[in-house]
């Protein structure tokens, strides 16, 4: 097939404040396989206050930009580039990723492959964190809690507590710039093995361990060792902690329940173990209606290597059908960020089109890079928006049910917290506050949201 036959592109990507990664973005997407002349690069800047646009002015001024005066997030943003996108086929990537040069043929590929009448909506990709991981096995012994001040019976077995880890020593000065200024992004991964993480009276964040489990380390600099600090304390008083990566044994410790400072070389030669970790292989929803990323936080051992129909693509990279667009509608503006995706294939989805996941089209994303997970702003969008998207798109039974849960979850937590600080324990819970406004909010939003309801379903 030549290049004249090749259909025009529309590739969208929304920053806010993303210039650090904005040079390997378009770095990436002016390297795909795939002719320069037929593709359409857009930025929308949602109000960037450092110097975004001025920077790809300079660096890349074949990418057409738009320039918005307010933060219109993902959903808003995204509506923006939508509406100048001439491309039959429109491609949307977040700005803290790169591509693969074969991401964007592949998921073309999909498309080209298929009939008319196959009502393909989207194709997503394999996203993958941008750093490898090299898991690291935490190996105890583990029994029975002996915490009698804990406000319920805790029947969990448990090995060792660990807080604090974090990535330090010389090594870490050699890493790139935007890894310093970001250091979030790439944090140490708690898998396999772990119990839900908790706080401690000062609001401290800690994970136990089941016994065996593994904790996920990025590694930077692949000719550098890395060094992991944290503090680790045991149930047991008399404890052997064992760390391991593959087949060698790097550490063998004695802990007790007082909390011991562990300082550990990784080193080189064991880097042959670390893998891709997964971000996204497409969402999925439960019989709950919560959302979750296909193998998140799993290592990519090739197990959803194959091309498959899923419930919805990962927002963070996908290529999408303007018939469906044209049909369904464009993103939910009122969502702003969170779950405007998901409402939006879900759409698609009740008016005949279908979804699909290639695993050949890779994407490496740092996530969270223009927002932090579970923060205020994060928390709130998330608990509101699935509600909305359920409302509007769900059977109403589901959604009564989900606002129920909803509610009794608010009168669980806040009963809690409260008992947590008669007993002089001050904790962290900014959902608390979020779900009162939430549960008001709703009160106005329901009827808003009536027409979009009756249109939908």
């Amino acid at each position: 097939m030549s290049q004249e036959d090749d259909p025009l592109i529309s590739i969208i990507t929304v920053n806010w404040n993303g210039k650090k990664y904005l040079d390997e973005l378009f770095s990436s997407l002016y390297g795909l396989n795939y002719p320069e002349k037929k593709l359409q690069i857009i930025m929308v800047d949602n109000n960037s206050n450092d110097d975004s646009i001025a920077f790809v002015e300079k660096r890349f001024p074949n990418v057409e930009i738009v320039p918005l005066k307010e933060n219109l997030g993902y959903a808003g943003g995204n509506n923006e580039g939508l509406h100048r996108a001439r491309g039959r086929y429109i491609a949307l990537i977040n700005n803290d990723c790169t591509a693969d040069p074969d991401w964007l043929c592949e998921m073309l590929s999909i498309f080209k492959n298929s009939s008319d009448d196959a009502r393909i909506g989207a194709v997503g990709s394999k996203v993958v964190f941008y750093w490898p991981y090299i898991p690291v096995q935490v190996i105890s012994g583990s029994q029975g809690s002996t915490d009698k001040n804990r406000p319920w019976k805790d029947l969990r077995r448990l090995g060792v507590k660990i807080s604090e880890a974090r990535i330090t020593g010389s090594g870490r000065d050699k890493y790139p710039r935007s890894v310093k200024k970001e250091w979030t992004t790439a944090e140490i991964k708690y898998t396999d093995g772990f119990y839900p993480p908790e706080t401690d009276g000062k609001g401290r964040i800690f994970q136990w361990t089941q016994g065996d489990a593994v904790m996920a380390v990025p590694v930077f600099n692949s000719r550098k060792p890395t060094t992991l600090e944290f503090k680790v304390s045991s149930e047991i008083s008399s404890n052997n902690l064992k760390i391991v990566i593959g087949e060698e044994i790097l550490d063998e410790i004695k802990i007790g329940k007082r909390a011991k400072n562990i300082k550990l070389t990784i080193p080189v030669r064991t880097y042959d173990c670390c893998r891709d970790m997964i971000n996204s292989c497409g969402v999925k929803i439960n019989r709950s209606f919560y959302s979750r990323d296909r193998g998140y936080m799993s290592f990519d051992d090739g197990q959803y290597n194959r091309i498959e129909e899923i419930f919805a693509v990962s927002g963070s990279s996908f290529m999408m059908d303007r018939k469906m667009l044209e049909d369904t509608g464009y993103f939910d503006p009122y969502f702003f960020t969170y779950y405007e995706d998901i409402d939006l294939f879900w759409r698609a989805r009740l008016r005949g089109w279908k979804h699909f996941f290639t695993p050949n089209a890779l994407i490496r994303h740092h996530h969270c890079g223009s927002g932090q997970e579970w923060s205020y702003s994060f928390t709130y969008h998330v608990l509101l928006n699935r509600l909305l998207m359920i409302y509007k798109c769900g059977w109403l039974s589901v959604f009564l049910r989900s606002q129920a849960s909803f509610a009794a979850a608010k009168v669980i937590h806040t009963t809690f917290y409260i008992g947590q600080l008669i007993r002089g324990r001050k904790i962290r819970r900014i959902d608390i506050g979020i779900r009162f406004k939430i549960f008001f909010k709703l009160l106005y939003l329901l009827p808003v949201f009536m027409g979009k309801r009756i249109k939908i379903r």
